[in-house]
C-alpha cells in the first residue's frame, strides 16, 4: 500500500499575501481516504488534513489530491482503522466546494506558476494545496465553481497547464 500526506496546509492569495485556512490552522488530525486502487489490487491512501467534531466525525480541512467525490469543509463520518488511524466511511454534510488539480507541464523546483495561478484566482475565493511547483489542488466555492472551470479550460485549451475536476461524475455545467 502506499500512503500520501499533504505536506502542506491549505492556503490562498489575499490582499497582496499569502494566507492559511482558518480550519487548517486549527486542524488536529490526519484522516485517511482509499483514494484509488492499480492493477495489483493495491490502495493508494491520501491523508487529509481535518478538524474531529466528534468521535466519529470530522471536517476536511485540506484539497484533496487523489480522492475523488471530497471536498475542502466536507464534513465525514469516521471509523478507526485496526491500527487505530481515522479513516473515512462517508460524507454527511457537503461543504459546497468544488476541487480541480492542475499539473504544469515541466515544473522545475523553481518554477512559480503556481503563484501566478492563485493570484489570478484571488477573485474566485479560491483556496489552495500546493503539493510541487508543477501540482496543486483548488478548491473553489460553489458560487465560483463554473467560472475557475472555465478559466481552468481556457488555460489548457492555450496548453499553459493541465486540469480535472475532482468528482467522479462533475455535476451539469461543470
Amino acid at each position: 500500500m502506499e500512503y500520501e500526506v499533504h505536506p502542506t496546509k491549505a492556503s490562498a492569495w489575499r490582499e497582496g499575501r499569502f494566507i492559511v485556512l482558518p480550519d487548517a490552522e486549527r486542524e488536529d488530525c490526519t484522516v485517511w481516504v482509499g483514494a484509488e486502487a492499480d492493477s495489483s489490487q493495491s490502495v493508494k491512501w491520501e491523508g487529509l488534513l481535518a478538524r474531529r467534531l466528534g468521535a466519529d466525525r470530522a471536517r476536511i480541512c485540506a484539497v484533496p489530491f487523489w480522492v475523488y467525490d471530497l471536498d475542502l469543509g466536507d464534513e465525514v463520518t469516521l471509523m478507526d482503522s485496526a491500527e487505530g488511524a481515522p479513516v473515512v466511511t462517508g460524507v454527511v454534510l457537503d461543504g459546497g466546494n468544488y476541487t480541480f488539480r492542475v499539473r504544469f507541464e515541466h515544473a522545475a523546483d523553481d518554477d512559480v506558476r503556481w503563484r501566478g495561478l492563485m493570484v489570478e484566482l484571488e477573485p474566485f475565493d479560491c483556496w489552495f494545496d500546493v503539493r510541487s511547483p508543477g501540482f496543486l489542488a483548488v478548491s473553489a466555492p460553489s458560487a465560483h465553481a463554473q467560472a475557475v472551470a472555465d478559466y481552468l479550460d481556457d488555460r489548457e485549451r492555450r496548453g499553459d497547464l493541465l486540469f480535472e475536476t475532482g468528482r467522479s461524475a462533475p455535476p451539469t455545467g461543470l
